[in-house]
């Protein structure tokens, strides 16, 4: 039988959706990309916030239309908005057959098996958990030369303003054996850059005991011959230590890159965000980073418009963002999620003050990436070919962009460039956000 995802939300859910893809094939499935030609259509979803939980619904509702108009006989729901809502799914949307919990996923052969042999629907959810995921087969839904290894799962910072450890349950390690062989097979299999992922990368082995850190693991990884580039995603504050930050410095094969998610920078605003950590903590933080990897490239994410944010804690938060000059910044305006601390606020901000306050935000970090931009004309950088745009003109990503969620720079080659392997680039142009270069040497 043929079966077809829809994965939505957060690179470590698309490490579920390529697990569960990885089981399905290995299980005798074929995996097909049209969900015209599917038998068996898996959503995977995403129910972290309200526009993400809409486009749960929205890709749900459009896939349950193939089982009219196409061959699809089951409907299985996967993903957070699985693991919070599975009654009220299966009540609003008849069509699913199947509901699947963040910590069942592992099982997703079984729901199948089960449903093609029963007409009822089936919800199978539990507590949120770590599944176990060693010698887990997977298909990768990105470049053959890029992998994200999810280290851990679930989250025990408790932020105010979240519902990820309902959703995944509290912060839990892989073993590090685990983790060390799903890299060494993804590496034998051609993947060229490596990003760790989790809720929270820098708790990484605090509950497994024996001193283990995520410096420790870096230090295992980074011993992989074939690997180039390994990155880190979510890495909490105040857990960023000095042996951390020396790690980065020290070894070659880690990017200069580390994305350090804020929120903000108000002390008051933070002790209700149920943030642990202060604003001079943050500053030395991030002067220490700048200081020991002068060409470090700085990612962080900021909420506008948390209860209680006054027009004095965003221009704070303003001047912060002037201050630091991050070379990445993303801002989400805060979504009222039921069952957190913060949705019983009663100082609840406007919606229209909330996007405006992003859009400020933005228009200034527009700016200061242009700054930092220009500062690259001139300069020379190892550039992951991904794509060729046209004969001669590629798109590519160097150490300071990570997938997805980064700019781009475009190179201009005379000779034909590989995906999937390295060129040396010069950067000639400098956009709001993107790179413009030429290669002068091609290396693999």
């Amino acid at each position: 039988m043929k079966v077809g995802m829809i994965s939505l939300g957060c690179d470590k859910n698309r490490v579920d959706a390529e697990v569960m893809l990885g089981l399905l094939k290995r299980g005798g499935y074929t995996i097909v990309n049209q969900s015209e030609e599917a038998d068996i259509i898996i959503v995977n979803t995403c129910g972290f916030i309200d526009p993400a939980k809409e486009e749960s619904i929205d890709a749900i509702i459009e896939q349950a239309q193939y089982k009219k108009t196409g061959n699809c006989k089951l409907l299985v729901v996967t993903g957070c908005m699985a693991q919070r809502y599975p009654d009220q799914l299966i009540k609003e949307i008849p069509e699913i057959d199947a509901v699947v919990g963040t910590g069942k996923y592992t099982g997703i052969l079984r729901v199948i098996d089960k449903c093609l042999k029963d007409d009822d629907s089936l919800v199978n959810v539990g507590s949120p958990e770590l599944p176990c995921l060693k010698d887990m087969p997977r298909v990768l839904t990105t470049p053959s030369h890029t992998a994200y290894l999810k280290i851990s799962e679930g989250c025990s910072n408790c932020c105010a303003y979240c519902v990820i450890p309902q959703l995944r349950g509290p912060h839990t390690s892989r073993p590090i054996d685990e983790v060390l062989d799903e890299a060494q097979k993804l590496v034998e299999n051609g993947v060229r850059e490596i990003i760790l992922v989790g809720q929270d990368l820098t708790r990484y082995g605090i509950d497994l005991g024996g001193g283990l850190t995520l410096t420790k693991l870096l230090e295992e990884l980074v011993k992989l011959p074939q690997l180039t580039w390994l990155r880190l995603l979510y890495c909490y504050p105040d857990r960023v230590t000095d042996q951390l930050i020396d790690i980065i410095a020290r070894e070659e094969k880690i990017c200069n890159y580390i994305d350090i998610p804020i929120q903000h920078i108000n002390p008051a605003i933070l002790k209700r965000m149920n943030r642990h950590f202060s604003p001079s903590g943050i500053r030395s933080l991030l002067k220490s980073l700048r200081e020991r990897i002068p060409d470090i490239v700085l990612r962080t994410s900021f909420i506008v418009g948390f209860p209680g944010e006054g027009e004095e804690e965003f221009e704070e938060l303003v001047d912060f963002v002037q201050e630091i000059q991050f070379n990445r910044l993303g801002v989400f305006t805060y979504s009222r999620e039921e069952g957190t601390a913060a949705a019983g606020y009663t100082d609840q901000i406007d919606e229209e003050i909330k996007e405006r306050r992003k859009a400020d935000i933005m228009s200034i970090q527009r700016k200061i990436s242009k700054k930092l931009n220009r500062e690259k004309v001139g300069r020379s950088y190892k550039v992951l070919i991904e794509a060729v745009q046209s004969n001669n003109i590629y798109v590519g990503r160097s150490y300071g962009e990570s997938p997805d969620i980064d700019p781009l720079v475009y190179v201009i080659s005379k000779k034909p460039l590989k995906v999937g392997e390295f060129a040396e680039v010069r950067i000639t142009k400098a956009y709001d956000y993107d790179l413009l270069g030429e290669t002068y040497e091609f290396s693999k």
